[in-house]
């Protein structure tokens, strides 16, 4: 008997020209794991809040059709009854926030399903353990870095922590035999993992096996564009099916592009120090910004990049060293949500030129919080981009699919080929190695590794692309390898 079944679903938002989803029919098998991939604002989060009940219980708008989620049709129970059936994992972590601290946090929702005291403790333990997040158990919610509040989705986390998420999951999907449905944009890791591949546009679903999916495009891992570029089959869907190919491919060796140190200083970073009650977060950071250069500043979870960020762009008053730039200075957080307050995303864009305006035609009319999470940092960031010659972006590419991320790119090379200098913090391992000239690692505080993406990130055991590490060599991006 399937544990979730779609039955002709379409939903409309309250006031949208259009459906959210439109006409869909699917059902899933219990312990199935299904990837749900699709374009920014394609109806990915919607289809989601409609397996725990929040579409339509709290969002209003038309629905019609039928969900049944472990026997139960999300119309006749509220997501408090499905709440027990059915764990949602939201893609802002902020919006599942309560209380104070990590281990209250946790108790919060059990404690709302009413569970014994004991049992609840228990409860607590293992997920604690599951997850790995015990050093964090007693932190305050306030002084987690973003990608420590997520892991208490992987959009945040970096290589490694998400991969450790990863490894949860699969645990309780072989152990428990746990049904998971995933939105997730950089699938490289999970790929070789699911059952199905559900892929939304404008609304409307095609459910299709793995290699059928990732061969026709949209979000894929990279060993997919690389195996459709040298005709292997049967197609790899990860780094293990890949090597068999890998073997028959020349050994030449990339020669990494130096980075460019000719531009005029836009930006230096001397000494710099800052701490949060006492803990160090930055820790005597010395760096050069040029003109002309997309700078990706890479790191773990927690180790300094939104500070370094923040100091920069004088958001934060350095405790000890001096922040000095010949530019106004924008800074774009991972949360766009806070640089939007107009009614209309016309509102939003009044005064910016033509250029700016264009790609956001269709939804001048539209409230800017009713956008998904990827076409309101869009829209963040032509804003602010537009607006200073020092660009500051923190986790740009949360909820992008790839054809945004590729225009993104695109656009950063431009502001900087106009003179400006982009620094961007980002785990998108695969984007900063096709879009940055110079990458920064950083760990505790310090900067530990400067240079090309080519030299910088091919010899990184966690930060390396899929194809660094199925080639190696130099190698970054698919369409790079000689065949």
């Amino acid at each position: 008997m399937p544990i979730i079944t779609f039955d002709a679903v379409t939903y409309r938002y309250p006031e949208a020209d259009r459906p959210a989803l439109n006409g869909i029919t699917t059902m899933v098998e219990p312990g199935e794991v299904i990837l749900v991939r699709g374009a920014s604002g394609s109806g990915k989060s919607t289809l989601l809040r409609c397996l725990n009940g929040l579409v339509p219980h709290s969002t209003g708008g038309h629905f019609r059709g039928r969900v049944v989620v472990c026997g139960l049709d999300t119309r006749a129970h509220p997501p408090r009854q499905l709440g027990t059936h059915i764990g949602f994992v939201f893609q802002h972590p902020d919006a599942q926030f309560v209380l104070e601290d990590v281990e209250a946090e946790l108790a919060f929702g059990l404690e709302n399903l009413g569970l014994a005291r004991p049992l609840m403790r228990k409860r607590i333990e293992e997920v604690i353990d599951q997850v790995g997040i015990n050093p964090l158990r007693r932190r305050r919610i306030d002084t987690l870095s973003g990608g420590e509040r997520q892991r208490v989705p992987t959009s945040q986390l970096d290589p490694q922590a998400a991969e450790d998420v990863l490894q949860v999951v699969l645990r309780l999907v072989a152990e428990l035999g746990m049904t998971t449905v995933i939105a997730e944009h950089r699938v490289e890791r999970i790929a070789p993992f699911v059952d199905r591949v559900w892929t939304l546009e404008a609304g409307t679903l095609r459910d299709q096996p793995p290699r059928a999916a990732l061969a026709e495009g949209g979000a894929r891992p990279p060993v997919v564009d690389l195996a459709l570029r040298a005709g292997w089959t049967p197609i790899p869907l990860g780094l293990r099916d890949a090597r068999v190919h890998a073997q028959r491919l020349p050994g030449t060796r990339a020669n990494p592009t130096p980075v460019d140190g000719q531009g005029p200083i836009l930006c230096r970073v001397d000494g710099l120090d800052h701490r949060y009650q006492g803990v160090p977060a930055v820790q005597g950071v010395s760096l050069i910004l040029r003109r002309a250069q997309v700078t990706a500043l890479m790191g773990r979870n927690g180790s300094g990049k939104t500070t370094l960020l923040k100091l920069i762009a004088g958001l934060l008053r350095p405790q000890r060293g001096t922040v000095t730039h010949d530019a106004a200075a924008a800074y774009v957080p991972q949360d766009a949500d806070s640089l939007l307050f107009a009614p209309t995303v016309g509102d939003e864009l009044v005064g910016q030129s033509a250029a700016i305006v264009a790609p956001f035609r269709t939804w001048l009319h539209r409230y800017p919080r009713d956008l998904s999470s990827g076409e309101r940092q869009q829209l963040a960031i032509a804003l602010m981009g537009a607006r200073a010659d020092l660009l500051l972006l923190d986790e740009p590419t949360r909820g992008l699919d790839p054809s945004v991320k590729r225009a993104l790119s695109a656009y950063l090379r431009t502001r900087a080929g106009a003179g400006a200098s982009i620094l961007v913090a980002t785990h998108d391992v695969e984007w900063a190695a096709r879009s940055a000239h110079r990458v920064l690692l950083m760990a505790d505080g310090e900067i530990y590794a400067d240079g090309p993406p080519g030299a910088v990130l091919s010899d990184s055991l966690v930060f390396a692309t899929q194809i660094s590490k199925l080639v190696g060599g130099g190698w970054l991006l698919a369409e790079e390898v000689p065949l």
